[in-house]
């Protein structure tokens, strides 16, 4: 599939930022404006490159953890974007909740030898179907990725047993703390145990 110029151009041209009226050109769009320079000259390795900037540039700009993806899958996902989702929220007790989530805005750690680290503590709450907290779990599990590029693909497989729970609906609110910064993000995730 070609790569798609004009919806980095679109991106940047959506961040800019107006004053007064006036549009002031800044770094965004001076690498959007870089790219689409490239391109006309037909140095598509150039622009790709560029293209990366651009995304880290806009991905610097999170203030917390976002999430593209974040379901019941059937089984944990063999590698980013590779999943099955679950055509079904109702679980049997004791059943495992297995959830994918693809996580963004996240920060890079510094190993050495020219590695880069990416995790998250992984925190739990289950509420009622009448908003009961029923459970509050910090630091339930850990995620950890350690590579040497600067991934902006992590895939977050999580599962969930809830031994002993009552028949019913509830709902998991999963939240990820970087381990690399004080960015957070959190997700819902309604589901049923069957009676």
């Amino acid at each position: 599939m070609p790569f798609n110029f004009s919806l980095l151009k679109s991106l940047a041209v959506a961040t800019l930022c107006v004053t007064g009226g006036a549009i002031q050109a800044g770094p965004i769009a001076e690498t959007a404006a870089k790219i689409e320079q490239q391109a006309a000259a037909g140095d598509t390795e150039g622009a790709l490159k560029s293209a990366q900037v651009l995304f880290g540039q806009v991905w610097e700009m999170s203030t917390a953890i976002g999430f593209t993806q974040a379901l019941l899958v059937d089984q944990p996902a063999s590698g980013f974007g590779i999943y099955n989702p679950r055509a079904s929220d109702v679980y049997k007790p004791g059943e495992k909740i297995i959830i994918y989530a693809e996580p963004f805005g996240f920060a890079y750690g510094s190993p050495g030898e020219g590695l880069y680290s990416m995790g998250f503590h992984v925190d739990l709450k289950v509420i009622s179907e009448n908003g009961e907290l029923l459970g509050d779990i910090p630091n339930l599990t850990e995620l950890d990725l350690v590579s040497r590029y600067p991934n902006r693909e992590f895939q977050a497989n999580l599962t969930y047993t809830l031994d002993g729970i009552e028949p019913g609906k509830y709902l998991l609110q999963t939240t990820l703390r970087d381990k690399n910064s004080d960015r957070t993000g959190s997700f819902e995730t309604k589901i049923e145990i069957a009676g």
